[in-house]
């Protein structure tokens, strides 16, 4: 699932828009989630990279021995790579992190974000 970056010229505001499939990023026009204007401008987004590997058990991936997911886990690392890459993800990503924290299942989460732009988790 991609997120893209985008700056609005109108709201003068930076945004990240989430789309299911790459395609669907590249196929749909994107529109700001605070004025609604659909001239939005791309920007380059900050990447960052895992310093080493992480076990499975411990990123919040589901395990099929349990049948459930490390929420905790998974907060951590996204807060150790935001700490690393010493740039903000926005407020999104901080909710997201401070819910798994919570013991919130991610797919519930993002749902839940999605039904707050007005997307919907169908895919095509």
């Amino acid at each position: 699932m991609p997120i893209y970056e985008y700056h609005c010229p109108k709201c003068r505001k930076e945004v990240s828009i989430f789309f299911l499939t790459v395609s669907e990023a590249l196929e749909e026009r994107p529109v700001c989630p605070e004025c609604g204007s659909k001239k939005l401008g791309r920007v380059m987004s900050n990447i960052s990279s895992v310093s080493k590997a992480y076990d499975a058990k411990n990123t919040g991936v589901p395990d099929a021995r349990t049948g459930g997911e490390d929420t905790a886990s998974l907060a951590r690392v996204m807060r150790e790579s935001s700490r690393k890459s010493k740039s903000g993800y926005g407020e999104q990503f901080s909710e997201v992190a401070a819910r798994l924290e919570k013991g919130e299942p991610s797919k519930s989460i993002e749902k839940k974000l999605r039904k707050r732009v007005g997307e919907t988790m169908e895919t095509n």
